[in-house]
């Protein structure tokens, strides 16, 4: 018995030493590049423990070996150059809106940042000359809108101001312009991309255009981008730069009216695709009542109460209305304010046909599901909060998609089936406990609404790269036809799979059999 654990201390030891040489081999190759000097972060420097803070998920912040944060294309070159000769794993960042582990970081292994910090890769340029907006990964929506809004034109970005650029474009992005415009990828003119070799391509219409469509939709699966260049989106009110919108809450009684309403809505977009609307139930046990339900809108001409709106107004007096004529900034900051960090996050998605009855199902479970989370913080003194929402994924969008040369994302097969509907649960906790015993209840929930719209014939397989969890191997659910473009160009791109080898941050695409 002495011998035995002798021998497994001594394995622990030599296992300890080898990861601790390997750290210092990978840090120091990067340290040791002069134009990479002062851009490698070791734990306990002051930058290193500000980035920690930076995460909008706790689950997500794991503590690598060392931080990177490029300045420039030419950085990220050497530095994918570096560690695939050194064999060194790594992860990537834009901003740090992702959810669970792995997600954005890495902890055996380095964390390429795009810091949305001054001097790093976060600009946004608007060029009159080139009709293009010109956005670096680290920035931020809402300092991209603050940029953009005095010129009175805008982008198909975030909703909310705090989510990052270079994730939510790289995994598809959902805008106020979804509706007219089509996913956030799909209005992409080009991008910059350093490659698996460390070369810096272009990927566009003309240039590289497997690329181009591959990375639409593909996550950090192909390269990293360095630059999105963007069609700009002209709004009302040139020197104002003005849309119309803001959310109105419900008490929780309104639940099925507002279900229905959406589902209308959804219907019916086509008739006014500048207007978006998204319907949420939040869930705080400490407010009086606990849930309440919460819809979005926006109409992207400046129009107030459209004619598309009429389904949610007819439900009655809302309880507050923040609706009003503001700027893309203003909107985009309003919306993250309801997205505090600091807590653990868990999302998880999945989607269906536009059909009420999976929402209400789901909407039955959800308020199940928030009984048993308060029984369970309730014992270990935690608090909590839920978010169920649903949002339109409509034939027209998936047609703007086609039309401006395909994505990725696998939607296409869907178009002759009408529209769809994506679903979104959120889970926020401050105790890592509770975290651990909601994690499998949510994911049961999930399936559960999945296998009842499937009941229904109403089921889709497709998950939503920016909403999926790490349990959900979204990649895989992107249909055949897409997954053998991305396939392709993994092969001609990648040849030595450095994305889904050294790469251990994010989806990966699944293998050719």
């Amino acid at each position: 018995m002495l011998f035995n654990i002798l021998t497994l201390l001594g394995g622990l030891v030599a296992f300890a030493t080898a990861n601790q040489t390997r750290i210092p081999r990978c840090c120091n190759a990067l340290q040791s590049i002069d134009e990479l000097r002062g851009k490698v972060y070791l734990p306990g420097s002051d930058t290193y423990a500000d980035r920690m803070e930076t995460y909008f998920s706790k689950s997500a912040a794991l503590e690598p070996w060392c931080m990177l944060l490029p300045s420039t294309a030419e950085d990220v070159s050497l530095i994918v150059k570096d560690l695939v000769a050194n064999n060194c794993p790594f992860g990537v960042r834009s901003g740090g809106h992702s959810s669970h582990p792995l997600s954005n970081s890495v902890e055996k292994g380095i964390t390429i940042d795009f810091a949305f910090i001054s001097g790093h890769m976060n600009a946004t340029t608007w060029n009159p000359d080139t009709g293009l907006v010109s956005i670096q990964p680290g920035g931020r929506w809402q300092d991209v809108y603050d940029v953009l809004t005095p010129h009175g034109i805008t982008v198909a970005g975030g909703r909310a101001g705090s989510v990052g650029v270079g994730g939510f474009l790289s995994g598809g992005g959902i805008s106020f312009f979804a509706a007219s415009h089509g996913w956030a990828c799909d209005t992409i003119a080009n991008y910059e991309v350093v490659l698996a070799d460390g070369s810096i391509a272009y990927a566009n219409a003309q240039d590289n255009p497997d690329l181009w469509q591959a990375l639409k939709g593909a996550g950090a699966n192909l390269g990293l981008v360095t630059r999105f260049d963007m069609f700009p989106i002209e709004l009302a009110g040139p020197s104002e730069g003005i849309i119309w919108g803001g959310n109105m809450i419900f008490g929780s009684e309104s639940g099925s009216d507002l279900i229905n309403a959406l589902v209308d809505f959804t219907d019916n977009v086509y008739k006014d695709e500048n207007s978006s609307a998204s319907v949420s139930f939040s869930y705080q046990p400490k407010l009086a009542g606990g849930m309440v339900g919460l819809v979005s809108i926006e109409n992207t001409l400046g129009l107030s109460k459209p004619k598309a709106f009429n389904g949610f107004y007819g439900i009655g007096a809302a309880l507050n209305d923040t609706t009003r004529i503001d700027t893309m900034s203003a909107l985009s900051r309003e919306l993250s304010e309801g997205q505090p960090m600091g807590f653990r996050n868990m999302f998880i998605t999945a989607s269906f046909k536009n059909d009420p009855r999976p929402m209400k199902y789901a909407l039955d479970k959800v308020n199940k599901l928030n009984a048993e989370l308060e029984e369970i913080t309730l014992t270990l003194s935690a608090n909590f909060t839920t978010v169920y929402t649903v949002q339109p994924v409509t034939k027209s969008i998936i047609e703007k998609s086609i039309a401006k040369g395909g994505n990725v994302m696998g939607l296409d097969r869907y178009v002759d089936d009408g529209n769809g509907i994506l679903f979104l649960l959120i889970v926020s906790t401050d105790h890592a406990e509770v975290e651990r015993l909601a994690i499998p209840r949510a994911e049961a929930l999930v399936r559960d609404v999945e296998a009842y719209a499937k009941e229904l014939d109403l089921e889709r397989e497709w998950k939503y790269l920016n909403y999926a969890h790490g349990s959900q191997d979204a990649i895989a659910t992107v249909g055949e036809e897409a997954l053998g473009k991305l396939q392709a160009a993994s092969a001609k791109y990648d040849p030595h799979r450095v994305f889904q080898r050294l790469r251990t941050s994010g989806f990966k695409i699944p293998r050719d059999k």
